[in-house]
């Protein structure tokens, strides 16, 4: 079943964008806490994530996810991340064509401050989305622990698996479609799988495990980590 929710109903705080843009313990200036604040109504007016998830019974074959008769190669990485996995939850999540309506119309505006803000707030929409549908993933695995989320492209999981993981579930599901290199659009989706099964390792892992070196979330830590230890010298 597709869900779908409203922007307030995510609960994402300004502060979390603020990290996300790169200020770690850094608190912008006024005029991007304006532009913030404002971007934060335009988005409690017209942004509606959605999320869908399918769950399917399998099991993890060296560096391989089995199920419903497919076979991802998720690299070895995940394949341990996702070790006694006896079922698997495939999912899809979104910012929504809304949030990408108003994403075009900031790339066609020449306004390079307000579009980054935008984009920055799209990436936490589509990640606290995910978070969402976790719980109720939860409500239907009483008891039984999960995995994190693995999405494509990280970790080793080539992106183009992208577009079997999407034969598992709904056409055009939330909206979202995939273009010839198999990314998604509207551009802030997330898409993967989530392991449960008695024995799964429930610890939360973080950018220790992924092998993007550019990836700006490492940049992010990397920042955030200086600044603070800079604070307390």
């Amino acid at each position: 079943m597709e869900h779908s929710l409203r922007f307030e109903e995510l609960n994402l705080t300004k502060e979390t964008v603020y990290i996300e843009m790169g200020y770690g313990a850094v608190s912008p200036d006024k005029n991007v806490r304006d532009l913030v604040d404002n971007l934060f109504l335009v988005a409690n007016n017209i942004v509606r994530p959605r999320f869908y998830f399918r769950m399917f019974d399998g099991y993890v074959n060296k560096d391989c996810i089995c199920c419903n008769q497919k076979i991802f190669h998720v690299n070895q990485t995940i394949a341990t991340l996702l070790k006694n996995s006896e079922r698997f939850v495939f999912f899809a999540a979104t910012a929504g064509m809304e949030y990408q309506d108003f994403h075009n119309k900031l790339s066609n505006a020449d306004d390079a401050l307000l579009l980054f803000i935008w984009d920055t707030l799209g990436s936490c929409i589509a990640e606290a989305t995910g978070d969402i549908m976790e719980k109720f993933v939860e409500t239907e695995l009483p008891g039984i622990p999960h995995t994190n989320r693995f999405s494509p492209g990280y970790c080793g999981w080539h992106v183009n698996e992208q577009k079997l993981l999407f034969s598992l579930l709904p056409d055009n599901v939330c909206g979202i479609t995939l273009n010839s290199s198999a990314l998604m659009y509207p551009i802030k989706s997330i898409s993967g799988v989530i392991g449960s099964g008695l024995h799964v390792d429930t610890r939360k892992y973080g950018c220790q495990f992924c092998e993007l070196d550019n990836c700006y979330k490492k940049r992010i830590k990397k920042s955030f980590n200086h600044e603070t230890q800079s604070q307390s010298e």
